[in-house]
């Protein structure tokens, strides 16, 4: 048996953490623990006078037969996680939005949801749960800000869909992008009637930086999308909130367990707080240690409050695919009836993948959807001779499908030398969270 390329380890205090990116088994040893188990995995000899503990490694896949192993069963991860019997559809109902934040990619057209697109993909959700052996249907809602047309487009098919799933005997999930600012008491109760339990709102650093940002005709916002979170997890218990707080190198550096100190204590396990440098800032601002130094502290701190990490890094614990729109059973229907897979990205006709037709049928561009089906995204060789693949998937669908439409070379993710998250930080977090996890169980 020989060491896996998929093992990864850093220091953390006195110890070691060990971490195998296929099986995500993590664990922390002392110095003279690891310097042995690093001998063994080199060692045959060893392994055989030492069988218990090789038995642990070779369960864990920190031993292995040999490495084409690990890169078929990372492929055939990919297969079972495309054919659990999971169905992923988001629905834009608008591209319209109440906020102009100026790093946006959309352009933001009026209009919304007409009644004949709402009805076509309901033709399109009956198709699905009469044709396919759906165990799991996903709903999620994105824009432009899809609040403004709760009432007209997100309730009444969010309750269609969610009866569809009762009648199939299917799991239901309803989760939504949105800004937060028209997340009133009346839509929270509504939320509590179709599931919509998970939310992803946005802050732009803290309320200065924010309200400069996001402001209603020069109205501040801070204040009330920071209230409406709350209100929003006080009333309902199934609620979460991963909270994205947008930082540069500037507003990055303010205390952010003060900013969010008004957020009582008793729901703040329900908050998962993710920082994400906003992208245009990486030219000039990437790769600053003090930016690293103070993203640390600000974790260390909101912990200590009470509050969740969402750590949005270039790696992660491989699950067969690397995010939804990765999945061979998902679309992401606009308002307008036109298909696309990628949310980070302008919606234009040249992105657009396909359309929904009369029927409620999916229709995609043969041409632009070429091979989309075929093998998994990281199935090419730099991601297959990379000893990082486990901990992060190999290039997204949008950055495979530009490669390909543009007949270029797979971009290696992890090849920005600007990042403010390592790998070392994320096997400390991925660590740090299994151990809490199994305090909480115990």
């Amino acid at each position: 048996m020989i060491e896996s390329d998929y093992n990864y380890y850093t220091h953390y205090e006195e110890n070691i953490i060990c971490l195998n990116g296929v099986t995500g088994t993590v664990f922390a040893l002392k110095k003279e623990e690891f310097d042995l188990m690093k001998k063994l995995m080199q060692n045959k000899d060893l392994q055989e006078k030492l069988p218990n503990l090789t038995h642990k490694l070779i369960k864990a896949r920190f031993l292995v037969t040999n490495m084409d192993d690990e890169k078929s069963y990372l492929k055939e991860l990919n297969k079972q996680a495309n054919n659990d019997g999971t169905w992923h559809l988001t629905l834009n109902p608008t591209q319209d939005c109440n906020f102009r934040c100026w790093y946006c990619y959309e352009k933001h057209p009026k209009g919304c949801m007409q009644p004949e697109i709402m009805e076509r993909i309901k033709c399109l959700v009956t198709h699905i749960f009469t044709t396919e052996d759906v165990k799991h249907f996903v709903l999620s809602w994105f824009g432009g800000e899809p609040l403004l047309y709760f009432n007209e487009i997100i309730y009444p098919l969010s309750i269609y869909i969610q009866h569809c799933a009762e009648k199939h005997h299917a799991k239901f999930s309803n989760s939504i992008t949105t800004n937060g600012f028209l997340l009133t008491n009346e839509i929270i109760e509504k939320c509590k009637d179709i599931e919509l339990n998970n939310f992803q709102i946005t802050l732009d650093g803290n309320k200065e930086s924010h309200d400069k940002i996001r402001h209603q005709h020069g109205e501040p916002s801070f204040d009330q999308i920071l209230q409406n979170c709350i209100a929003l997890c006080s009333s309902y218990s199934e609620a979460t909130i991963k909270l994205r707080i947008n930082y540069n190198t500037k507003n990055i550096q303010h205390d952010f367990s003060e900013i969010l100190a008004d957020i009582p204590e008793n729901v703040r396990s329900r908050f998962y707080i993710q920082f994400q440098r906003i992208w245009q800032t990486y030219e000039k601002e990437g790769n600053d240690d003090t930016v690293k130094r103070t993203l640390d502290e600000n974790f260390f701190k909101l912990k200590k409050a009470g509050f969740n990490l969402s750590i949005n890094a270039n790696y992660h614990k491989f699950g067969g695919v690397l995010c939804y729109a990765d999945r061979i059973n998902y679309a992401n229907i606009n308002y307008d009836g036109n298909i696309y897979r990628c949310t980070a990205q302008n919606y234009t006709p040249a992105t657009a993948l396909g359309h929904l037709d009369e029927n409620g049928h999916i229709i995609w561009d043969k041409e632009k959807t070429k091979g989309i089906n075929k093998q998994a995204f990281f199935d090419n060789p730099a991601c297959l001779d990379c000893k990082y693949l486990a901990v992060c998937g190999g290039p997204c669908f949008y950055a495979w499908w530009k490669n390909i439409r543009n007949k270029s070379n797979i971009e290696c993710p992890n090849g920005k030398d600007k990042l403010d998250m390592n790998l070392p930080l994320f096997i400390r977090e991925y660590y740090l969270g299994r151990l809490k996890k199994r305090t909480l169980h115990h």
